[in-house]
């Protein structure tokens, strides 16, 4: 009788092959995994330490143009605020308030001076009375040569009546109608004829110079005294105290109603047209600079072309003041005593080998910097000459193209070559 199937089963071995490639997979792993690391263990043979590629920065040495450039920070002033002076002693009367907006020509105070104002009349009184003595002396010339005129043809007519009278007598002495006595006669009369007439014609051209001569010193006075009135006139005028420009009282010097002495400080204009930047710059830079340098002005993130308007001749607090000015239009959005950066720029070096400019420069005063090569760095001599904002001009030690660390290396101090890792 049967009872099961166990007569008719066939034992059979499993196939095993597919183990041999999990087991062929794993040693593949396991060699790379061992070449990996001992890769690794000989670049970290190779090299003084190791660094993470995310903790630095690197950048390429290319050619191309270094501005040698110095930053500085100043603040807003005013390019022209003058200061306005009495002209003669007096009382100031103000007609504006400090912070009062003026244009030019408005009048900002008076000042009452009587003694310049009598003075002034005075010498009204006396151009006056020399053009009076002028026309005057004009009028008696004119009458002096009149009267000398007259007597010269006076004297020219009893001059021809002599000769008529000398022409007949002779004609008459010739028949001896007239005595040689009435001959003799006529020719004196003649004679005196002729001498009134030459004093005459004399008198007339003296009296002719006189009266040019009276007429120049006259009109020299008049010249000289209206010299002086226009002077006085002059002065007179400053007594009324006008804006030079248009802007704003900046400071009142005296109280309302002062009495104030000659040649002193009123008021102070200032003109909100011209505003320049006060900045101070380190006696190291100080041979460096030049009038119309070219500069940078930024403002609430705008920058603005300028140019150095002004340099001080003496250093203070090892500081030189310069005077920045806007070369275009002067920003609407500044007021005086803002707070103002520029950028100063001393030179532009055109298609030089540079690098970004980074703290690597600090680190050992710009004499050494780490070349990238695959996952090492190595540190190499280097010169850098020009440093701008942006760049760096590199002299020696480093080729185009080359990929340097720009980062800080100065906790790299001890190791010439770098591991860099993932």
């Amino acid at each position: 009788m049967i009872q099961d199937t166990t007569g008719q089963d066939v034992i059979l071995s499993p196939k095993r092959h597919y183990k041999i490639g999990y087991w062929v997979a794993g040693v593949v792993v396991l060699l790379a995994v061992v070449l990996y690391l001992a890769q690794q263990w000989q670049h970290a043979v190779g090299t003084d330490m190791s660094v993470s590629r995310s903790a630095i920065r690197i950048a390429t040495v290319d050619k191309g143009d270094v501005q040698r450039d110095l930053s500085v920070q100043g603040k807003v002033v005013a390019a022209n605020s003058p200061t306005l002076y009495s002209t003669a002693q007096g009382i100031v009367t103000y007609n504006v308030k400090a912070g009062d907006k003026v244009t030019q020509g408005q009048l900002l105070a008076v000042l009452d001076s009587p003694q310049t104002t009598s003075e002034l009349k005075q010498q009204q009184a006396t151009l006056a009375q020399l053009q009076g003595q002028q026309a005057q002396q004009q009028i008696t010339s004119k009458r002096d040569l009149l009267d000398k005129q007259q007597a010269l043809d006076l004297a020219k007519v009893d001059l021809l009546a002599a000769k008529r009278e000398l022409a007949r007598n002779e004609e008459a002495r010739k028949t001896e109608i007239v005595s040689d006595r009435e001959f003799q006669r006529s020719k004196d009369e003649l004679s005196r004829a002729e001498l009134v007439a030459a004093q005459s014609q004399t008198s007339l051209a003296l009296a002719k110079q006189s009266a040019e001569f009276e007429s120049q010193i006259l009109s020299q006075q008049i010249r000289a005294q209206e010299l002086l009135v226009a002077e006085l006139q002059r002065q007179s005028d400053t007594l009324n105290v006008t804006s030079p420009v248009n802007g704003m009282v900046g400071s009142l010097s005296q109280a309302q109603k002062a009495a104030v002495p000659a040649y002193q400080s009123l008021l102070t204009v200032v003109d909100l047209s011209g505003y320049e930047v006060e900045v101070m710059v380190p006696e190291s830079y100080a041979d460096d600079l030049s009038l119309n340098m070219p500069v940078e002005i930024s403002s609430n993130g705008t920058t603005y072309p300028g140019e150095i308007a002004a340099i001080s001749p003496e250093i203070t607090n090892s500081q030189v003041v310069a005077r920045l000015r806007f070369t275009d239009a002067v920003p609407a959005q500044i007021r005086q005593n803002q707070r103002l950066s520029g950028r100063i720029l001393l030179e532009n070096r055109q298609d030089i080998l540079r690098l970004p400019r980074g703290n690597f420069i600090d680190s050992d005063s710009g004499r050494s910097a780490f070349v990238v090569q695959g996952d090492t760095a190595t540190r190499v001599p280097i010169a850098l000459g020009a440093s701008g904002f942006s760049y760096v001009e590199v002299s020696s030690g480093l080729s185009d193209g080359q990929q340097v660390i720009i980062s800080d290396t100065s906790r790299f101090k001890e190791a010439n070559t770098l591991l860099l890792t993932k």
